[in-house]
């Protein structure tokens, strides 16, 4: 059995995590206020909400994703979630109504397969 390699340095430099992701934090900073504000606005929330409020969200979270991903920052998931809840913001009436319908389905199930 051959001996196992010896580590090697990080190729990344030295630095401030949140200097090395900052694009990606504010891509998920926009995509939380986003939620935050369209949610906050709207008067039922199972309604539609305004176009023009969602779609500068939108496309600010966009842009904000396509340029960390371009920069390779290393953690895609982060301008990815901020670029998922503008979008949910989109379409926010239909994503809470399909949740709770998920929901309850999952209750039942599990109820359902404790009793059989």
């Amino acid at each position: 059995m051959e001996p196992a390699s010896p580590l090697k340095p990080s190729t990344r430099a030295p630095g401030n995590w949140f200097a090395q992701h900052a694009i990606g934090l504010a891509t998920l900073a926009i995509g939380a206020v986003a939620l935050m504000v369209v949610t906050l606005q709207q008067d039922e929330l199972w309604s539609m909400p305004d176009w023009r409020l969602t779609m500068p969200f939108f496309v600010a979270t966009l842009a904000g994703t396509l340029v960390s991903l371009a920069r390779r920052e290393g953690l895609p998931v982060l301008p990815l979630a901020g670029l998922g809840l503008a979008a949910v913001t989109l379409v926010l009436g239909w994503f809470l109504v399909m949740a709770a319908i998920v929901v309850v389905t999952a209750i039942i199930i599990l109820i359902m397969s404790a009793v059989m």
